[in-house]
């Protein structure tokens, strides 16, 4: 009960922000496009706004700007960069080179042409989240027709000039790396002679090129797209643009926000494993798994998250059109394969005969339907939740290559790892020091690789999540089965269908 509720407020808060919301979706060739306007907007001129996502981003990650915006008074319009979401085309080009840019700016010109018919004759604004900054401000240096920019933690490949015309807004998380925070403090201080305020105006925006600087509190680089105050600051600095209200006045409709929604249907979602956890069937006669005590563990542990990244740095892994993605997949396989490895040399390994009668406790019928019905919840609820309301969690058809190079990846990682953190007489809190040694693992595979691997650090939030969801899961199914497997194929599934999903495809 507390789950369903749970569930239903948080829905409710959810898809309630999307009330009197009309949405539109377009396809300009392989281009998905996304209008949100309110359905008393009427046909007469209205301010455009085209809102542009980060690297292996997708419109849905900027689905409360476009329903914010469009709650009080502008056509909002969001699309899928080349490569991205439910973008069929390839991202052109490699890392920083002029293909690269040509391909997103393509993108964004067919979107903004899009947003200017519907628009009927409005005035025209950007937002942009990370990776689409730079692409947003050089779109702008050529195109006049752009009144303002509002720039979401920001990627800028060169200074953006001091005689930029259009308003120009930086909003920062405050626990960014201060690499990150630097480029919005050298970019005011092309206009601001004296150190720079934060949440100070420095300009006026109804004549242009004003410029301002903030830093929403508690949030990094992802949760900056959620947070309250990056929101109020975006729909703030485009009203003052536009002359649509004095900065003391309140907005037309508040502002409203998905973090507190996302918090309850997901904490409802992991509630109601539980009672179905309950249905599931016995699948092993004892507990199964390693049974590690603490000290083999932390040597078990440790040895693959300090030599993976180490073999992985000087071996290419450009095996998959998926940027950044393949690497994930060598780094999972690689893993995967030490820790068995060391499992082997430490006498560990399954016993076949035990794993095979612990599955006859139940008949084939019943252990199939368990099974199904465990991984159609665990992966489809959570994933088609997340597919519409935060990031592409499903990839389309034409990924099932880079799908399944990384599932077996992933498999071999979530297989040795729950066999390792399982099992009678384990280490208590096991799971918790294997899943931090793999995300440090990670961090020194950037460390090594800065270059390539840098948008690495942009998904350890998205990492962390995933191994707090799914190791409640795994908690819950292996306390009701005592089979270590069921919820490490379905961490494995998740892992491969949100990372086939999320990176771009590269031409």
């Amino acid at each position: 009960m507390l789950g369903l509720a749970a569930v239903l407020y948080g829905g409710w808060m959810l898809f309630g922000m999307a009330a009197g919301i009309k949405t539109t979706h377009l396809r300009v060739d392989d281009l998905p496009i996304t209008l949100y306007q309110a359905r008393d907007q009427g046909d007469g001129p209205v301010p455009a706004v085209v809102i542009a996502h980060g690297f292996a981003g997708s419109h849905q990650l900027m689905r409360s700007f476009a329903l914010n915006l469009a709650r009080n008074g502008y056509l909002a319009v969001s699309f899928d960069f080349p490569g991205h979401g439910h973008n069929s085309a390839p991202l052109g080009g490699s890392l920083g080179s002029p293909e690269r840019l040509t391909s997103l700016l393509d993108a964004l010109s067919k979107t903004v042409d899009v947003a200017e018919q519907h628009a009927h004759g409005g005035r025209l604004a950007l937002l942009g989240h990370s990776m689409a900054g730079d692409v947003l401000v050089n779109y702008a240096k050529t195109h006049p027709q752009v009144t303002a920019i509002v720039a979401v933690s920001p990627y800028l490949s060169e200074p953006v000039g001091a005689d930029f015309a259009p308003n120009l807004l930086f909003v920062y998380g405050a626990y960014e790396p201060e690499m990150i925070h630097a480029q919005g403090r050298e970019s005011m201080e092309e206009v601001v002679a004296a150190p720079v305020a934060l949440e100070t105006t420095y300009g006026d925006p109804v004549k242009g090129g004003a410029r301002r600087l903030v830093m929403a509190a508690g949030v990094e680089h992802i949760g900056v797209l959620f947070n309250a105050q990056t929101q109020r600051e975006a729909l703030d600095w485009l009203d003052a643009s536009f002359a649509r209200r004095a900065p003391t006045q309140k907005p037309t409709r508040p502002i409203l926000t998905a973090g507190a929604g996302l918090a309850w249907f997901y904490t409802g979602l992991c509630l109601l494993a539980w009672p179905l956890s309950l249905l599931l069937p016995p699948m092993a006669n004892r507990p199964l798994g390693a049974g590690l005590r603490w000290r083999p563990l932390t040597i078990a542990a440790l040895i693959p998250a300090l030599l993976t990244p180490v073999l992985l740095w000087p071996m290419p892994n450009d095996f998959l059109p998926l940027l950044i993605g393949d690497y994930l997949a060598l780094h999972f396989m690689v893993y995967g394969v030490l820790t068995w490895a060391v499992l082997a040399y430490l006498g560990r390994l399954p016993d076949r005969a035990v794993v095979m009668d612990g599955l006859r406790a139940s008949s084939p019928a019943v252990l199939a339907g368990g099974v199904l019905v465990w991984l159609l919840y665990a992966v489809g609820a959570f994933g088609w939740s997340t597919d519409h309301l935060v990031a592409s969690f499903f990839p389309p058809l034409g990924r099932l290559p880079s799908l399944l190079a990384l599932l077996f990846g992933t498999l071999l990682y979530a297989s040795a790892d729950a066999w390792m953190v399982h099992g009678a007489g384990s280490a208590r809190g096991a799971v918790l020091l294997t899943k931090g040694l793999f995300l440090v693992s990670l961090a020194l595979a950037v460390v090594l690789n800065l270059n390539e691997l840098f948008f690495l650090v942009i998904i350890v939030p998205a990492i962390l999540l995933l191994f707090i969801v799914y190791g409640w899961l795994d908690f819950l199914s292996y306390r009701r089965t005592w089979q270590p497997w069921l919820g490490a194929l379905a961490s494995a599934l998740v892992f491969a269908l949100s990372i086939t999903a999320t990176f771009p495809v590269v031409a």
